[in-house]
């Protein structure tokens, strides 16, 4: 039995979105000591500040936090149901595009030195030399400066707000970490190049699957195997 590339993918989005279900599930459960519906953001906070590996909260980290609770908030009821918790939770997840505005706005703080909320090439540069856009892909493979005049679309040397969300979210985004670890395994395990990766080449790779951010080192791996 061999897999291809569109199986593994497959799983793995499976394997990843299935895991991402229960991490968010499990985190408002945790947060909701009252076991109703919905949970407040101090119901929240409380429970961040519960967890021994939560660093201590800046002005930054808090008023983004703040920012995130109030977007996710869609009734502005001022709590989140388990769904508008997800938004929070994940917001970078495709079905929540009414969160990608404030990740945007995110992005371009951390880089704008300036406080023109534009980004130049210096700008730009300042943080993504050792970090991956969330939509970087195979653009991660362009020079710094090939992916700056992608990204400026009117080519005035400096990104703007809606420049950079439709490179971050493009029409077509749909946010999958999966896919892209699906390739990195299918390139390290296909010994024989065929597309396909064999039970023996799994079991010779292993450690690739292991060290899989996606399989979280390997466990959802040994708990979905046989769905693969």
């Amino acid at each position: 039995m061999k897999v291809d590339i569109y199986e593994l993918k497959h799983w793995m989005s499976h394997v990843y979105h299935h895991d991402l279900e229960n991490e968010i599930m499990q985190a408002f459960f945790d947060c909701n000591k009252k076991k109703d519906h919905d949970i407040t953001f101090k119901e929240y906070r409380a429970c961040l500040a519960r967890k021994a590996d939560t660093p201590a909260p800046t002005v930054k980290s808090e008023n983004r936090l703040v920012a995130r609770w109030k977007r996710a908030d869609q009734d502005g009821d001022s709590r989140l149901s388990l769904t508008e918790f997800g938004a929070f939770y994940a917001p970078e997840e495709s079905h929540h595009q009414h969160m990608h505005g404030l990740l945007v706005d995110e992005y371009i703080e951390d880089r704008d030195s300036d406080g023109d909320y534009h980004l130049t090439f210096k700008e730009y540069t300042s943080q993504s030399v050792n970090e991956r856009d969330l939509n970087s892909g195979e653009d991660w493979e362009l020079s710094l400066n090939e992916r700056f005049n992608k990204i400026d679309e009117n080519k005035d040397e400096i990104l703007s707000h809606p420049e950079v969300e439709n490179y971050l979210f493009p029409v077509l985004y749909d946010h999958n970490p999966a896919d892209e670890e699906a390739e990195h395994i299918m390139a390290e395990t296909d010994d024989d190049k065929d597309g396909k990766i064999s039970h023996y080449e799994m079991m010779k790779h292993l450690r690739v699957f292991v060290g899989s951010q996606v399989l979280q080192q390997g466990k959802l791996l040994m708990r979905s195997r046989d769905e693969l």
